[in-house]
């Protein structure tokens, strides 16, 4: 064994047999001429002078090569000492007790101590990082003085003498004695085989400088060498620094033809290794223990890597193998195509890092691993390190459906890492989703509860586990009963649960799929630390502290360019991101070409599959062009047409491309629009951002708020309120169901800003009800998400998860707005405060809390400067006066105050086709809104108005005592819930208020002209269109006559194309009655009479209203339906509701012919598809049963009018 380490009994114990290994791809062989190019020949060309070419046992006077750096000098005789030892041509140093009686002094106890604890590589980065500055400040003071070449060198050769006349600056920076004395103490205690190869290839990795000084000298070793052992051992040295780093351009084809050269055991092995190192770049760290005993035989490494799902594949690597090529290797051998995201992880004791999919050599992570475990008092070959395969970032455009495998693999990730804690849901209902998903695929559809309980370990998480079989039986109908009463489980197959799981977890878990790199802010906006991670996932680009809290981030849509620049001599690169606000940052990281390759990556494929662009300079069709040609100016949002794809923008194979500019379809020249890196419709904020780009003008930056020290001294803090009610710092008696029995605080004070989780609430009155604890701790922790002051993604915080529990319970109200309090005292954040200084604005509008509490609150407010402290002050008072809320704010009273808008206005529409705009606030009931409306229309009465939210196809009538946004925000809750399952968590749901006539009581034509107009007429006229009324030929021409009046005036020309407008003036089913030839005679002449009448719009309006006022069933709100409980009444039938009662019609003579009073109707219900109703008592009842999808209209109707009736 020429290592002299190694374990020749059993010489690859952590190497796996070759059979179904999955192996490296085979290289190119290089076809370079080096027969110019002998070793003999560098020698004299670059060695220094009296340095010779061959082998020799004596100790350097020089270095072989020049250097500009005194430490570099130092080194490198240091590391030849260290070469002759490993190769056996120099003698160890001498043991402990030999080295009192030489000349040097053995390291003192410090130093020994550490050597035991730290690895080779950690003190000479130590020691490198200690001469980093003098280096700097060496060839500064170098430039300074303009020295030459030759001079350079001079000045070296002088810092040997006591006596110079250097400045003062140049002769402290040549002191290197703190670097001599560490060569010294390495030099003088004697190390291993492994340490003697650390102490070589760590020189090699951490100086570049010394890289071609370090393969020179083994060279010159091997030339000549008489010795087989030496020799011997000089060849798998030189092939392990080969694996580790490469030589420069100038010494590479010297150094192939020396090895080509070489003996035919090792030229062909160590040629192979310079070819891939030359590839994939230099390594970061030693070689491992694993490619010792390779190198000894010459063969490749075989490591266990396991997949999510439990199976276990053999990959080949080598020294330079990256995490890439493994992800690819890997890929192909199980034949998973669709490999973007996959990353291999490595995991040793309680500690993980991932190597991602890029350039991370295989071999550092396991180098790094054992070097760990040396540290940790175990010996090298035995660190129990693991590899994985993992999904680690998703794109933006994920599609599982795409690749079956990945998805079962991801799918197995995510509910292993559900089970064990790595992955949290907001809420039990979306575990209890998961789970119940998780059952239909793993036992299909038939729900087996005894099944079910014996799995419930396995699916629920663990930390939501708690002994005892409570909590089982908890979980337990908590899934059956999401299993059974939601058919979204099992409305598809078992592999598309499997895909809504990997869907779900994109959606929802973006900044844990995400891939991290650690970086140095050197310059761009100043953040709150300059040591961050940058974490790049499919939603963008996040720059995160070591406290896991978001410092900025950056949608793929802002960033203009990324780009990386190798810093010479050196493994950190230089990576700048420039964005569209002109706030553009650069960083110092190891990983930067990494970072580029990813963001691109994700940027190319965007803006190939984007649908929008924005318009980089003015386009101005010329006048003969014009037609079919859009407008352009810089900054306008360019929508791609449906065939469209930025693909084809950025191709240019096409000059001209169809899409939609400023709401006009139009062609657009392909040179004036840059493709945005966007799936969505940009927001209106980024489009803005893009406008100000293109007029060079940067996005104003907010002033910090600043308080003077008076100012602070007069804010009111809970300091004293907590002493009397918060929880002590140390808290005994956890509740049962949490994992530890004790729970200590960080010195924290417990009433000011924190970045930290609670890990109990506040108040004293919550640590004994296990229910309300957890609560209080979900609202903290989503604050902490919306202020900013803990990583939550790109995704928009749901403020519902703050506010909820809250409004259900006083006391979490109280530990609200201590919460909020707390956050707001001392937080110097300005983002973190205004977000602060939002929820504090959206609770005060919706919610009081107990009086204890009241008056530390209004304190509170009264005593802060911030804009919105009054302003919460005066909506706290009016939430007093109207009462609490029953619902979280809505999603626009949110964005109302993110963007500073204290008064939020909504459009209000109108029979007539009128729309206005009314306040309305936190507070706004639907009774305030109908009073604020019959005041501005000056409506006599506004008895019987009703609002009305449409959501979708449905039209919902608001209750008088419901908060508006209260109402709005059940509507969108119902409607998520009866949307099609797929698109439950995608759809944004729109809605529109629209303002009407509901109960017609007290309706007089004439009585009241604005009503007339603006909603008896317009609210009249459809359901005469629609024929619901009986009415004949004669009455017909009438009522015509009077609808052309009002929609057309006084002229008579839309009269001659009488087909068009009949529909508009004659019932549906009365048309057919005459001709159209018929029908426009008299048609014209009534409208005739009415013109000599001198009838106007107002008074048309008036008698048609008048002519209906006479119908028996003026003021009904109709329902065509088919009903299938009577078999005397029609299969179709026209259903009317008004002040006299329900009212069965026949649908085409008009005649009635059943009609209850509201005592008579006994009970009624509706579904999505029928309404039931039965009349009389229940001896002599009779039934109705329909078919609609309007019976939640009619039920409301009829529950109105017998609420007015008993109000009354």
């Amino acid at each position: 064994d020429v290592f002299g380490f190694l374990d020749d009994a059993d010489p690859l114990s952590r190497a796996l047999p070759s059979g179904g290994t999955i192996r490296i791809p085979e290289l190119e062989t290089s076809t370079i001429d080096t027969t110019e190019y002998s070793f003999a020949k560098f020698a004299a060309t670059y060695f220094n002078a009296q340095a010779s070419s061959y082998h020799s046992t004596k100790p350097l006077k020089k270095t072989l090569l020049e250097h500009d750096l005194p430490m570099d000098g130092i080194a490198a005789r240091a590391i030849w000492i260290m070469i002759l030892r490993f190769m056996g041509d120099m003698a160890e140093a001498k043991f402990e007790e030999d080295v009192e009686s030489t000349q040097f002094n053995y390291p003192d106890k410090e130093f020994v101590d550490t050597v035991g604890k730290s690895s080779v590589m950690q003190r000479l980065a130590m020691t490198f990082s200690k001469s980093a500055a003098q280096s700097k400040e060496f060839q500064e003071a170098l430039a300074t003085l303009n020295e030459t070449e030759s001079t350079h060198q001079s000045l070296i050769r002088k810092t040997l003498k006591r006596k110079t006349k250097l400045p003062d600056l140049l002769r402290k920076t040549l002191d290197n004695a703190g670097e001599i004395e560490f060569y010294e103490q390495v030099l003088n205690m004697r190390s291993s085989n492994l340490e003697k190869l650390h102490f070589i290839i760590g020189h090699g990795i951490l100086r570049p400088t010394l890289r071609d000084e370090i393969l020179a000298q083994i060279c010159k070793q091997l030339t000549n060498n008489p010795y087989r052992t030496s020799f011997a051992k000089g060849w798998i040295l030189l092939s392990l620094c080969l694996g580790c780093f490469p030589p420069s351009k100038r010494f590479e084809h010297f150094l192939r033809c020396f090895i080509q050269h070489g003996p035919m055991l090792y030229a062909p092995y160590c040629e192979n290794r310079l070819d891939r190192t030359l590839k994939n770049g230099p390594r970061a760290q030693p070689p491992a223990w694993l490619e010792l005993q390779a190198t000894r035989n010459k063969s490749a490494i075989t490591l266990n890597v396991f997949l999510s799902d439990g199976n276990m594949k053999k990959l080949q690597v080598d020294s330079a193998s990256t995490a890439k090529e493994a992800v690819q290797q890997l890929a192909e051998h199980i034949g998973l195509s669709d490999h973007f995201g996959f990353s291999i992880v490595i995991s040793i004791f309680d500690k993980i890092m991932s190597l991602g999919n890029g350039n991370e050599h295989i071999m550092d992570a396991i180098s790094n691993c054992e070097q760990y475990a040396r540290e940790q008092g175990q010996n090298e070959k035995n660190a129990p390190w693991k590899l994985y395969l993992r999904k680690e970032m998703f794109t933006t455009w994920y599609d599982p459906s795409a690749d079956p495998l990945a998805t079962y693999l991801i799918y197995k990730q995510i509910i292993r890492g559900l089970n064990f804690g790595e992955f949290r849901c907001r809420t039990e209902k979306d575990i209890a989703m998961i789970c119940a998903l998780e059952y239909y695929v793993e036992q299909g559809a038939n729900m087996d509860s005894n099944v079910l309980r014996k799995l419930i370990t396995d699916f629920v998480p663990k930390n939501l586990m708690t002994a005892g079989e409570k909590s089982l039986r908890i979980w337990e109908e908590l899934i059956i009963e999401t299993f059974a009463s939601n058919e979204y489980v099992k409305s598809g197959t078992p592999k598309q649960a499997m895909e809504d799981i990997c869907l779900f977890a994109q959606l929802t878990w973006s900044m844990y799929f995400s891939r991290y790199f650690e970086a140095v802010r050197t310059a761009g906006p100043k953040l709150i630390t300059d040591n961050v991670v940058i974490a790049i996932n499919s939603n963008g680009v996040y720059l995160v502290d070591e406290t896991e809290q978001v410092l900025a981030e950056l949608s793929y849509a802002e960033l203009c360019q990324v780009t990386c620049v190798s810093v010479e001599s050196s493994n950190i690169s230089e990576l700048h991101i420039e964005t569209v606000q002109k706030e553009d940052f650069t960083f110092k990281c190891y990983e930067a070409a990494d970072i580029v390759e990813l963001i691109n990556f994700m940027l190319k494929n965007l803006k190939e599959r984007s649908k929008f662009g924005i318009a980089i300079e003015d386009y101005k069709p010329a006048l003969e062009e014009r037609e079919g040609r859009l407008f352009l100016l810089k900054g306008d949002l360019v929508q791609f047409d449906a065939d469209t794809t930025g693909a084809q923008v950025m191709a240019g194979e096409k000059r001209w491309l169809p899409g939609i500019c400023n709401e006009e379809l139009g062609e657009f020249p392909v040179e004036v629009v840059s493709v945005l890196a966007t799936l969505v419709r940009p927001s209106a904020k980024l489009l803005q951002l893009y406008k100000e780009s293109a007029e060079n003008v940067h996005k104003r930056n907010l002033k910090s708020v600043k308080y003077t020290t008076i100012q602070r001294q007069r804010m009111h803090t809970l300091r004293k309120f907590a002493a009397d009610h918060f929880r002590d710092d140390i808290i005994n008696g956890w509740p049962s169901q949490a994992q530890l029995n004790t729970v200590k605080s960080t010195n924290e004070e417990l009433w000011r800003h924190s970045y930290n989780m609670l890990k109990a609430p506040l108040l004293k009155v919550l640590l004994r009800d296990p229910e309300n604890f957890q609560k209080a701790l979900v609202i903290f922790y989503n604050i902490l998400k919306y202020m900013g002051d803990t990583p939550h993604g790109k995704q928009n915080i749901n403020t519902d998860f703050i506010f909820k529990h809250a409004l259900e319970c006083e006391t979490l109200c109280d530990e609200l707005y201590c919460q909020l309090m707390k956050q707001l005292t001392a937080n110097r954040l300005q983002h973190s405060e205004e977000r602060g200084w939002d929820l504090m604005y959206l609770a005060t509008g919706i919610i009081y809390p107990s009086s204890l509490v009241m008056k530390e609150l209004l304190e509170f407010l009264n005593t802060r400067t911030h804009i919105l402290a009054a302003e919460s002050s005066k909506r706290f008072k009016r939430t007093l006066a109207n009462g609490k809320r029953k619902r979280p704010p809505h999603a626009i009273e949110v964005e109302g105050i993110q963007q500073r808008f204290m008064h939020i206005y909504h459009k209000i529409y109108f029979p007539d086709g009128s729309v206005e705009a009314f306040e309305i606030e936190s507070f706004t009931g639907a009774a305030h809104i109908t009073q604020d409306i019959a005041k501005r229309f000056e409506l006599k009465s506004c008895e019987g108005f009703s609002l009305f939210a449409k959501i979708d196809n449905k039209v919902f009538s608001m209750p008088e005592t419901a908060f508006a946004f209260d109402f709005i925000n059940e509507l969108e809750e119902w409607m998520q819930l009866n949307l099609p399952s797929r698109s439950r968590t995608q759809v944004a749901l729109q809605y529109q208020l629209y303002f009407m006539k509901k109960l017609w009581f007290n309706v007089v034509p004439g009585r009241d002209r604005n009503a007339d107009m603006i909603f008896y007429y317009p609210q009249e006229v459809p359901k005469y269109l629609s024929g619901y009324y009986k009415v004949d030929k004669n009455l017909a021409i009438t009522m015509a006559g009077l609808i052309y009046i009002v929609g057309f005036g006084t002229s008579t020309t839309h009269l001659h194309k009488i087909g068009d407008v009949l529909p508009h003036l004659v019932p549906e089913d009365l048309i057919i009655l005459l001709k159209v030839t018929q029908w426009r005679p008299r048609i014209i002449q009534c409208v005739s009479n009415l013109l000599e009448e001198h009838v106007d719009e107002w008074e048309a309006r008036q008698r048609f209203l008048s002519h209906l006022g006479a119908q028996q069933m003026f003021g009904s709100t109709f329902f065509l339906v088919k009903q299938s409980g009577d078999q005397n009444l029609p299969e179709t039938i026209l259903i009317a509701i008004n002040k006299r009662g329900f009212h069965i019609i026949h649908p085409e003579t008009k005649d009635i012919l059943q009609s209850y009073g509201y005592g008579d109707l006994s009970f009624w219900s509706s579904g999505n598809a029928y309404f039931h109703m039965r009349f009389g008592n229940m001896i002599g009842a009779s039934k109705l049963l329909c078919t609609t999808t309007q019976g939640y209209k009619m039920d409301d109707l009829l529950t109105s009018y017998i609420k007015y009736f008993k109000g009354k």
